[in-house]
């Protein structure tokens, strides 16, 4: 081999590959039932190990055979040292096998497995197959497997592992155990990274650190891939604008202004910052996502504690939200952004000064609704253009309580009567009228 071949570099996230239950991140649920079935001696003959990727699961799948045939075991840990394992770490194990379901989901493949479990093990004490993205199997296929996991031969294992478990049939589910892997929590993988950075001498900011982690959405593979980009980008230490740069996201400092401006109700501010960030080039929706993602964690953390949420805070979240979905379609990526901005912070001023105040009304009889029926309209317009297109071909015939009835073409009904634009309408005849309203709406005829 040449001198330049033994330098080819290795990929973070294959140096970094838990060798180990205890290296295993976020999954204590898992590697804790895992240890315990294998000092009792009780693993069971079909595994399923199900959640989102770069979570663990295929390398818990091979750690679970090493421990199965671990030349010291079968031990709760591998020793990582014997041929065994050291047979299977390198991927030439001839009794382990994985199978991608992605590239090899046919019948025909099932069917020379189930030829080939039938045969003892050539080296190893126990056969282990592993089948990633087992919910690519073919129905024929996924049947032919069937028949090898209800009547398992002695010393063989099958570890399905899938980031879609709703796809896979339930014939196959109720023939394994399963165990479901979590997303990594944001707080763990910085913590994996800062034990990367130390071993291997890289050096990156905390505020970077913490980018790479939102940005991963809770994949420890993808956090490594993407502090190898980083750390490919240049030398000396690693910068938050740098990843931000490489991603396409905005600074955390930037997030954090636009939750300042809008927690104060300052629009003009708010929109400002939207212009900078989309004549900077970053992806919009990009910078929504994780705009919700801090807006959330600061609702929940008002719950939990006890505290008031603030119904700005609520607006904002719902607002963004569906400028969110609607921002993938327009033309104009910022301008639905923009408007949610707007109707948030703009709403205590919408409701025309006409409006009867709640604290001054009870309950409004059929003739007073109709009497501020254009002013309604108005502001169901200010609050959801889309919503008013179809309520102003409607109108109000009975009330009764705080429950308004509204009548049109059955057409026009059926689309009106979805929980989105019911909703809007809804909110309006609260801030008219106060308390909790229900609208029902007829088709004409009715």
């Amino acid at each position: 081999m040449s001198e330049g071949a033994d330098r080819i570099p290795v990929a973070l996230y294959r140096q970094w590959r838990p060798q180990r239950f205890a290296e295993v991140v976020g999954q204590e649920h898992v590697t804790r039932t895992l240890r315990y079935a294998l000092k009792k001696g009780k693993v069971a003959h079909a595994l399923l190990f199900a959640g989102p990727r770069g979570t663990g699961k295929t390398s818990t799948a091979r750690i679970l055979a090493k421990a199965l045939n671990c030349g010291n075991g079968p031990a709760p840990e591998p020793c990582n040292t014997c041929p065994e394992c050291l047979a299977i770490t390198a991927g030439t194990a001839l009794d382990v096998l994985e199978i991608d379901a992605a590239s090899r989901r046919g019948i025909d493949e099932m069917r020379e497995l189930r030829e080939r479990v039938k045969l003892a093990p050539v080296a190893a004490r126990h056969k282990v197959y592993i089948i990633d993205e087992a919910h690519m199997l073919t129905t024929e296929a996924a049947n032919a497997l069937l028949k090898t996991l209800e009547e398992p031969p002695p010393r063989v294992y099958f570890i399905l592992a899938t980031t879609e478990p709703h796809k896979m049939p339930v014939t196959i589910l109720s023939r394994c155990q399963r165990f479901d892997f979590r997303r990594i929590a944001a707080e763990l993988i910085t913590r994996h990274l800062e034990r990367v950075l130390e071993a291997t001498g890289g050096q990156a900011t905390p505020a970077a650190l913490k980018l790479i982690a939102q940005a991963a959405e809770g994949s420890l593979r993808d956090a490594l891939g993407i502090l190898d980009q980083v750390l490919a980008l240049g030398e000396g230490e690693v910068e938050e604008e740098t990843v931000a740069d490489l991603l396409g996201k905005v600074r955390l400092s930037a997030l954090e202004e636009m939750a300042a401006f809008l927690r104060r109700g300052d629009a003009a501010g708010a929109l400002r910052l939207l212009q900078e960030i989309d004549q900077a080039g970053k992806d919009i929706t990009l910078f929504v996502r994780d705009l919700l993602a801090l807006l959330r964690e600061e609702m929940l953390e008002h719950i939990l504690a006890g505290k008031e949420v603030a119904p700005r805070l609520v607006r904002c979240l719902e607002e963004l939200s569906r400028a969110l979905e609607e921002s993938r379609v327009a033309a104009l990526k910022t301008l639905p952004v923009e408007l949610a901005v707007v109707r948030a912070l703009y709403k205590e001023a919408s409701t025309p000064e006409n409006a009867p105040r709640p604290e001054d009304t009870g309950d409004p009889s059929l003739e007073r609704v109709r009497s501020v029926w254009p002013e309604i309209l108005r502001a169901v317009k200010d609050l959801r253009p889309v919503t008013f297109g179809f309520v102003s071909r409607v109108g109000p015939v009975a009330v009764s309580g705080r429950c308004l009835q509204v009548a049109g073409e059955p057409e026009i009904c059926a689309i009106l009567g979805r929980q989105e634009h019911r909703a809007v309408v809804e909110e309006v005849l609260g801030r008219f009228f106060g308390g909790c309203w229900r609208m029902e709406v007829i088709g004409k005829g009715k």
